[in-house]
């Protein structure tokens, strides 16, 4: 995804279309490790825009749902990720102030996902492939495209914010 980061301000509502990886609690944290060790990993990280969020089993076209989950839990491992060159974020929920002054150093963004509406967000989604870690089901890290998906900047890239 490319986004002219200085024109989005915080509370505009967006429709993205792109390419997300997804991360849940547990894969965010085997990925980081990997990284801090120098490991390699099937993703490049620059540029990158990270939705915290888990599809469901078995995603398939016909049967699609993938809702974000509460971005607080992961906002540790933000800084880190943008120091690895992700450019942005998607969740739900508030995070925490050394999260949200990581992103305005980085000129980041955080857009917020609307909970409650997996399958709308499924029927978005044109195809979703696992990366790493499919051991752990639907917490795996997967690369997800994405048309016409609406989220809210929550924090833009001058540190505004909107929660």
């Amino acid at each position: 995804m490319k986004f002219s980061s200085e024109i989005l301000k915080a509370g505009e509502i967006v429709r993205v279309s792109g390419q997300f990886f997804t991360l849940r609690d547990n894969s965010v944290k085997k990925l980081v490790d990997i990284l801090k060790s120098g490991g390699k990993i099937p993703l490049d990280l620059s540029g990158a825009y990270a939705f915290f969020a888990a599809p469901t089993p078995g995603f398939s076209e016909s049967r699609a749902s993938i809702g974000p989950t509460t971005s607080a839990r992961m906002a540790g491992f933000i800084p880190y990720l943008l120091d690895c060159g992700v450019k942005g974020f998607v969740g739900k929920g508030a995070i925490p102030e050394d999260a949200v002054a990581a992103l305005s150093a980085h000129g980041g963004l955080y857009f917020q996902a609307l909970g409650g509406v997996g399958a709308y967000y499924g029927s978005r989604v044109s195809d979703i492939r696992p990366l790493m870690f499919e051991e752990l089901g639907p917490e795996a890290v997967f690369l997800v495209d994405v048309a016409d998906f609406p989220l809210v900047i929550s924090i833009d890239s001058d540190g505004g914010i909107f929660f």
